[in-house]
C-alpha cells in the first residue's frame, strides 16, 4: 500500500521555478518548524549540504524503523521524491525538481503527515 501527496509540489510551484517569494516563505516555515535556524548559513531549497542538514532533523521526527528516503527517477533528471517508507508501506509525501527543494517540500507534508500516521512518529 502506498499512500501519495504529490500535490505539495504543485501547491508550491506555479508553472515552473520557485519563486523568490515562495523561498522566503518556505525558509520561513522551515525555520518555524525547527528544521532549519535562522543564523544558518546556506539555503536549503538550493544547497544540498543545507538539505541534508534539514532530512538529518526531519528523521528525528519519525520512530525507530522508519525512514525519510529521497530517490532519483530513472535517467538523468535531477528529480527527486522524498517517502516515508515503514516496513513494508511506503508514502509519498514529496516530489521536487532536485534533491534540496524535494527535502523542503517534505519538510512542508511531514508534520500534516504525522497527524494522520502517528506510528510513524517518534
Amino acid at each position: 500500500m502506498e499512500g501519495r501527496r504529490e500535490e505539495s509540489r504543485e501547491e508550491v510551484k506555479e508553472g515552473g521555478e520557485v519563486t523568490d517569494e515562495q523561498r522566503q516563505e518556505i525558509k520561513a516555515k522551515l525555520i518555524e518548524l525547527g528544521v532549519w535556524r535562522a543564523h544558518e548559513v546556506g539555503d536549503p531549497l538550493t544547497s544540498r549540504e543545507a538539505a541534508s542538514v534539514v532530512q538529518s532533523r526531519l528523521q528525528e521526527w519519525l520512530a525507530d524503523g522508519v525512514l525519510l528516503d529521497s530517490s532519483g527517477y530513472v535517467g538523468d533528471s535531477p528529480a527527486r521524491r522524498v517517502d516515508v517508507v515503514r516496513g513494508e508501506f511506503s508514502y509519498r509525501i514529496a516530489v521536487g525538481d532536485n534533491y534540496p527543494e524535494a527535502i523542503c517540500l517534505a519538510a512542508l507534508a511531514l508534520p500534516e503527515f504525522l497527524k494522520q500516521h502517528p506510528e510513524c512518529a517518534a
